[in-house]
């Protein structure tokens, strides 16, 4: 095609006149055939103008050649959409029979659209993606009545390419240069291109057959084929070692590879480990697009310095310039009551903090646990007031029955106010770090660090649990977040029950994010869906037909 298509711009050079001339019908008295909708007729008809509604790609071959090779590579089209090229190439004739260019230039005008209509489709692609976004979110606010779910996602919604810009790429000649700039979060989509180009070049393979559970030391006929798949996945360097020998290179390479899907790092072969080892790579292959799709919805680029939590993967780093500066495992909300994905600003922090319960987990917990333990408030240290704003403390007189009443959500408001004070039963800890926002969540410590052994880390409200939070505060002594001043207010209150604000220097930005497929030490790690957002991303692609979504809810 590439072939073809250098000579058609050799020779459409000697007859621009009848071409342009075409061209300047089609843009003036037939739009219909431009495109089928009125936004991109317009769009069309505005980057011809700005070539003087002369040819933009017949008779420029180094740009023609360019979108060829984009059309084509899975770094800019990582779902191999068509774009009009198959019609695109029934073109080809033009210089196989012997046809008189001039007569032809119907034909080429026709031609030159095309490659128009490929070029605006491609960058939209590469902005966008195909997924009808609005589509989503209507389904994540569906969820609200059909299961009492409120799934909050504040996507970034980008526009198509201004028309200045895609006609600037081509007076450059700068296609690919202009196709780099669109793509969001460059390292990470890097990452998510290497992974699928590896996991669809791995294939399908053949399945294993589980015998029994095996460990070091042991020999066993499957053991070999386990090497053989952990060799293809990467997580076996040595090629050469494919004998029946459950050996410390296998160990090392078990323990890789269960961490890379979160599998119990027990130490052996397993049926949750042959289980996931017999995944069909289409999954994977999908999972990876899924992630690509979901990077059009994050802004085209995460501040130099600023903390990410990554839901799908229970875990928060301190990124700076790229890298981590600090990685800890974070408790996330449950699956009936998801964490937000959104961004903020961290601006102070709290020493012994109280926790305000907020309405909806009285409704939904307290009323609950005070139905069935009417000395709840005592055992936890929870006070009760009369109102919001009310300093008047009337735990002494207060009973369950004067709540309970309350777990009808159509009795209204819930007319008193539930205060854990400060202390190891705490349910936010010793410190919580505050980054206002609509949702009335943070980044807090826990009484409960036994959740932090389990293998998925859905037990909040919302709120995201952390691991070491002081090791949190640490980092933001040592970035100068917090004044030397502070620093020292700090010590003094951490082993007191009095609660303290801590204002910071500067503001520090926070990102939640829900990423089930990212790279690490040049391995590609899978999570599960615990929100089933990839499922509805996934059901809402503009050209798909299936509305239904399918939730797994396999624990594996």
């Amino acid at each position: 095609m590439r072939l073809l298509l250098f000579f058609t711009l050799m020779l459409s050079m000697l007859y621009s006149t009848d071409l342009d001339t075409k061209l300047n019908q089609t843009l003036i008295n037939a739009p219909y055939q431009l495109a089928q909708n009125t936004k991109e007729q317009n769009r069309i008809r505005s980057l011809y103008k700005m070539n003087q509604n002369k040819a933009l790609w017949v008779g420029h071959a180094r740009n023609l050649n360019a979108l060829n090779e984009a059309l084509a590579n899975p770094k800019f089209n990582y779902k191999y959409k068509d774009f009009y090229q198959s019609e695109i190439g029934q073109y080809s004739h033009l210089l196989h029979n012997n046809m008189k260019l001039n007569e032809n230039s119907r034909e080429l005008a026709k031609l030159d659209i095309l490659l128009t209509r490929a070029y605006l489709a491609l960058t939209d692609f590469i902005v966008q993606s195909d997924i009808d976004w609005d589509m989503v979110q209507e389904k994540l606010a569906n969820l609200k009545e059909e299961k009492d779910i409120t799934a909050s996602w504040e996507m970034v919604r980008k526009k198509s390419p201004y028309v200045s810009k895609l006609f600037l790429a081509l007076k450059n000649e700068d296609i690919e240069g202009f196709l780099n700039s669109l793509i969001p979060l460059p390292e990470l989509h890097k990452d998510l291109i290497e992974a699928l180009e590896f996991y669809q070049n791995m294939g399908s393979h053949s399945r294993i057959k589980y015998a029994k559970d095996l460990k070091l030391g042991d020999q066993y006929p499957y053991i070999s084929n386990v090497k053989k798949r952990l060799i293809r996945t990467g997580d076996l360097y040595n090629r050469n070692n494919t004998n029946d020998i459950f050996d410390e290179e296998l160990k090392q390479a078990l323990y890789s590879y269960k961490e890379r899907f979160k599998l119990p790092q027990n130490g052996l072969i397993d049926k949750i480990t042959v289980y996931y080892m017999n995944k069909p790579t289409h999954l994977q292959v999908q999972s990876i697009i899924t992630n690509l799709d979901k990077l059009r919805v994050f802004p085209n680029k995460f501040p130099k310095e600023y903390i990410r939590v990554n839901l799908a993967d229970f875990s928060t780093d301190y990124m700076k310039y790229g890298k981590s500066m600090l990685h800890m495992s974070t408790v996330v909300g449950r699956d009936v009551r998801p964490t937000p994905i959104f961004a903020s600003y961290m601006k102070y922090l709290v020493i012994n903090p109280t926790w305000n319960i907020p309405e909806n987990l009285v409704r939904r917990d307290l009323t609950v646990a005070l139905s069935e333990e009417p000395d709840y408030l005592i055992e936890h240290n929870i006070h009760v007031f009369k109102g919001w704003s009310s300093k008047k403390d009337i735990t002494a007189t207060f009973t369950p029955d004067m709540l309970l009443p309350y777990q009808d959500i159509d009795k209204g408001h819930i007319p008193y106010r539930f205060v854990q004070y400060p202390g190891d039963d705490n349910a936010l800890g010793r410190i919580k770090f505050m980054f206002p926002n609509k949702y009335s969540v943070y980044l807090h410590d826990t009484d409960n660090k036994s959740l932090f052994e389990r293998r998925y880390l859905v037990y909040s409200s919302g709120c995201m649990r952390l691991e070491n939070p002081f090791r949190l505060l640490d980092i933001l002594e040592s970035f100068n977040y917090i004044s030397k001043r502070n620093i020292s207010i700090i010590e003094k209150y951490r082993d007191t029950l009095e609660t303290k604000h801590i204002n910071f220097t500067k503001k520090l930005p926070v990102q939640t994010t829900y990423f089930t497929v990212f790279k690490k030490n040049g391995l590609t790690y899978f999570r599960k869906d615990i929100y089933g957002y990839d499922a509805i991303i996934e059901a809402s692609a503009k050209d798909s037909n299936n509305g239904i979504v399918e939730i797994d809810n396999n624990l594996y």
